[in-house]
């Protein structure tokens, strides 16, 4: 389901070369000279561009390497199809969140740092989700990488007018302004603005249109009308995904058969992006969202503080009611040209459907 207020064009996009097609017919006054294109920002969505991490302190768990304090791939690393249980357990232990219920927030494990691989408006981080020519050419590794391609085709620049502003996807959009990705975000915007003499188009892929969403949100009509040409979504869910609560029961494993959901899940459910992307209340009333068969029940979106306390995980309903003011967005007051398209995944096949 998608809800688009205002002045908002939905388009069901039935084909990967539509989809490109569109994206350039947005673009103003286009044509094959890359120094008249309108200059495009990707924004990835919800596990999408590469994260490291590094420790930082000598009291690790036993169960975990001792390695050198040197920041090193964390997702996705291209060897998970081959981790040691033990290896697994470290990985789970350093990538999850841990929640402050004093503070309200959701923060790192206790001695590790964690980054967005890439320099500021690199297509590094999420062009591929793991390192490497080898894992490149896996089909499950291509995220932006064919959509790069084709704009590049079109006379996009990755070293002019194509960046990608990637981000944590861990945490929720309102939580960004805590890793200064919103003030990084701009002056990205801006540099690409000037360097080129042209507004910015933003694409946003799901969870990285709600971000996109924030951010504009968050900006001057003034700054809006002098840097953003226009903001186009693809997938992105407005009103949540019922796909989130179902990975609050079983976890996903990656769609690598050798990794443990038991271990994933409990990874998962500490994202605070994942409380986020629950579907919104008030819209979804009482529609049953998911039925836990081998419990005998089914949850609506009025059932969250109870659904939590039976998957035993009771700081999720904490972790939604922290987020929940921020969603769904306002869009009919973001203040610029707006676009969204989506697809029907059982008919086109993407990388990341």
């Amino acid at each position: 389901m998608i809800l688009c207020y205002g002045n908002c064009l939905v388009l069901s996009c039935s084909s990967f070369a539509f989809l490109i097609f569109f994206i350039v017919s947005v673009v103003e006054n286009y044509d094959y000279e890359s120094d008249k294109l309108a200059p495009i920002i990707l924004v990835n969505g919800m596990g999408a561009s590469q994260i490291e991490g590094k420790w930082d302190t000598d009291n690790r768990p036993k169960f975990c390497d001792k390695k050198e304090n040197d920041w090193e791939q964390m997702w996705l690393d291209p060897g998970v199809a081959f981790w040691t249980p033990l290896h697994l357990k470290c990985w789970a232990f350093r990538f999850q969140l841990l929640y402050d219920r004093s503070a309200r927030k959701c923060k790192n494990q206790v001695g590790v740092k964690t980054r967005v691989k890439g320099r500021l408006g690199s297509l590094k981080a999420s062009e591929f989700l793991t390192p490497g020519l080898i894992s490149h050419q896996l089909p499950s590794s291509k995220y932006f990488h064919q959509m790069i391609e084709a704009l590049k085709k079109s006379g996009y620049s990755s070293s002019r007018n194509l960046k990608a502003h990637s981000y944590d996807w861990r945490y929720a959009p309102p939580r960004q302004d805590d890793f200064n990705y919103y003030k990084r975000f701009t002056k990205l915007v801006e540099a690409v603005s000037e360097q080129t003499n042209r507004k910015v188009m933003i694409v946003g892929h799901s969870m990285g249109g709600l971000v996109t969403a924030h951010f504009l949100s968050n900006k001057t009509q003034e700054w809006k009308d002098k840097h953003i040409h226009a903001f186009l979504t693809v997938g992105t869910p407005w009103l949540g995904m019922i796909e989130a609560v179902g990975t609050y029961i079983v976890g996903l494993n990656l769609r690598i058969p050798t990794i443990d959901k038991k271990v994933t899940l409990s990874v998962q459910r500490t994202f605070q992006s994942l409380a986020f992307l629950l579907p919104e209340e008030e819209e979804f009333k009482d529609a049953v969202l998911v039925e836990w068969v081998s419990q005998n029940k089914s949850y609506t979106a009025k059932d969250y503080q109870q659904f939590f306390k039976d998957v035993k995980f009771e700081d999720g309903y904490l972790i939604r009611e922290d987020v929940r003011p921020f969603f769904p967005f306002a869009l009919d007051k973001l203040g610029v040209r707006f676009y969204c398209v989506w697809t029907n995944s059982s008919e086109i096949k993407t990388p990341a459907s």
